[in-house]
């Protein structure tokens, strides 16, 4: 008996006094927390100051378990049913925050619930920083952002903001900023006694785009206006009508390669997205619309750029001395080559071009025929298309712009690699021509395109398009280069006399529109039938002294010329304020 009172006894001994320490750190262990402190996201702005995403604290009236006084008159006051379920303990999240009992308290009624939870230790109103899009303008280009799963985002908490798509996402280090630290003290019943600040946090930088406002929402609006050009032409070739435009149009100053408008339709609410609670029935339709794909930035994607392309093998066929500017091929309807008969997309005959006439007037066979003359074109690689796929990665196709765009796709130019990896044959004759008119395996972006487009309206002088004007107080500098070339002005000539010797002139020719421009349109076939074809347009103006380069895209939009130049047309007259535009 004495020998287990001893035991006892030195048992409690040891408890008290040689575990005393190991005791207090843990009772201080609960009572006593650091908790991150998640820093103020940074705002995105166009280039006048407008706001285009920002940050608002919300209120939510968080619970933490156990009696509740006063359920009724909250439940009146917030128009919800108060529901007591308990937090569950097994949850991290529950015992340290509570659960959510109303959502997005509005500003007005803050006050009020205050006073109602006052003294309630199991009750309290938490702030949150929800992501706010008060424009709703170029919503593909900004992206929103949602409330990280710290499993799906490593290195977040619960309820921080994280992009998820645009600017959100593709600028997400600039716009997150840097955690701080804080030491809070609770008592038995979690609630918070005092906090001391450890480090504070660092907000986000702010983003300031090249993004007109202005432009960007007559940008929208032309764009959804296409419907009219569309179906206009789906009724001249018998295709049933539709009810959304399914397209992109960017516009920028070729001077600076500043984007003053990007354009993608149809577009989305991102506040969908951002607002507390997130209502399935209200996210569903635009995640599930497969067929219209409203979250796509169709700016940035890849399509087949069709006779736009024919700029860049006149290019070709110029600067490598294939042709000179006066070197004559004819415009034929159709072409034998490799044991196949190509066609124009004219059924007869329309006379001997130069590369100006063939592409004002876009004649296929005028391209045929100068690939047919080049060196070793029967024997599959020659030296024409490496010279024709060297002159398109040096006009900037082939590899993403970097906008900051994570959607952003880099096209493809089927060079003699991509070529030997893919073909089982190896590269034939036909390819060949297909790539010289902007079809078969090559892709390309919009912004590719109007890149392209700036580059010979400024003789050459490349300008990198540019969407992000500023990260915080930092001017992010404009990439320029010198691309060499001795034609730009014969293929100036060539887009020009599109709208002076062509039907085209009866939309934007010099008797009905008062600017000089110049442009070549695209009708790119697709998979899913000859009707169905992109429509393209990409131009610039004045002649003499361009500030304005732009593209148009309508998938499956028909005609380019018989709608995208239209869209074109209706965005430039605004553009430029001109009041009234002459029919013809």
């Amino acid at each position: 008996m004495l020998t287990i009172l001893s035991i006892f006894v030195g048992r409690l001994i040891y408890l008290q006094l040689a575990q005393a320490e190991a005791f207090d750190r843990l009772s201080v262990a609960n009572f006593l927390e650091e908790r991150r402190i998640s820093p103020l996201r940074g705002r995105i702005l166009a280039r006048d100051g407008t706001i285009i995403a920002d940050s608002r604290v919300a209120y939510d009236l968080m619970y933490l378990g156990g009696d509740l006084y006063h359920s009724t008159r909250l439940g009146a006051l917030l128009d919800i049913q108060i529901v007591s379920s308990e937090p569950d303990p097994t949850l991290f999240e529950d015992r340290r925050q509570g659960i959510v009992l109303a959502w997005n308290i509005e500003d007005p009624l803050v006050a009020a619930v205050e006073e109602l939870v006052a003294g309630q230790e199991n009750l309290y109103l938490r702030k949150r920083i929800e992501r706010v899009y008060p424009t709703n303008l170029a919503a593909q280009v900004i992206g929103y952002t949602t409330a990280a799963d710290p499993e799906r985002f490593p290195g977040y908490v619960n309820e921080e903001l994280v992009g998820v798509m645009g600017i959100e996402a593709g600028l997400e280090a600039n716009l997150f900023g840097t955690p701080g630290l804080r030491r809070v003290e609770l008592n038995n019943r979690r609630s918070i006694l005092r906090t001391q600040v450890v480090l504070p946090a660092v907000p986000g930088a702010d983003i300031t785009l090249t993004i007109d406002p202005t432009l960007q929402r007559i940008a929208e609006d032309v764009l959804i206006g296409a419907l009219n050009y569309i179906n206009s032409d789906r009724e001249l070739v018998g295709l049933p009508f539709v009810d959304t435009v399914r397209g992109a149009l960017i516009a920028l100053d070729p001077r600076s390669g500043e984007i003053l408008a990007m354009a993608s339709s149809p577009s989305f609410d991102q506040n969908l997205f951002t607002k507390r609670p997130i209502e399935s029935q209200t996210i569903d339709p635009v995640l599930r619309d497969k067929e219209n794909v409203p979250l796509s930035n169709r700016a940035v994607q890849a399509y087949a750029p069709a006779s736009t392309f024919k700029v860049v093998a006149g290019s070709a066929l110029l600067e490598h001395g294939y042709v000179g500017p006066n070197t004559v091929f004819p415009c034929s309807p159709r072409l034998s080559l490799g044991g196949r008969t190509w066609e124009n997309w004219a059924a007869y005959h329309k006379g001997g071009y130069t590369v100006r006439e063939a592409l004002a007037d876009s004649c296929n066979t005028y391209f045929w025929h100068a690939a047919a003359s080049t060196p070793e074109v029967l024997n599959g690689w020659g030296p024409f298309i490496e010279d024709l796929v060297d002159r398109a990665y040096q006009l900037g196709f082939g590899k993403p712009v970097g906008l900051g765009l994570d959607e952003e796709k880099a096209g493809r130019i089927p060079d003699r690699v991509w070529a030997d990896q893919n073909y089982e044959y190896g590269w034939v004759p036909g390819f060949t021509l297909n790539t010289m008119i902007g079809q078969g395996d090559l892709l390309a972006t919009p912004i590719q395109v109007v890149q392209m487009m700036a580059t010979i309206a400024m003789d050459g002088w490349n300008v990198t398009p540019q969407l992000v004007f500023k990260v915080g107080e930092r001017r992010i500098p404009a990439e320029a280069k010198v691309i060499p070339g001795r034609y730009w002005g014969t293929l100036q000539e060539g887009m020009r006399m599109m709208f002076t010797d062509y039907p085209a002139r009866d939309l934007m020719g010099p008797k009905v529109f008062p600017i000089s421009v110049a442009g070549k349109t695209g009708t790119a076939e697709t998979s899913k039938g000859s009707d169905y074809t992109h429509a393209w347009f990409t131009g610039y103006g004045p002649i003499d002294d361009p500030d304005l380069a732009l593209v148009v895209f309508i998938e499956h939009g028909g005609s380019g010329s018989r709608v995208a130049v239209p869209v074109a047309r209706d965005f430039m007259t605004s553009y430029w304020g001109i009041e009234e535009v002459q029919s013809q």
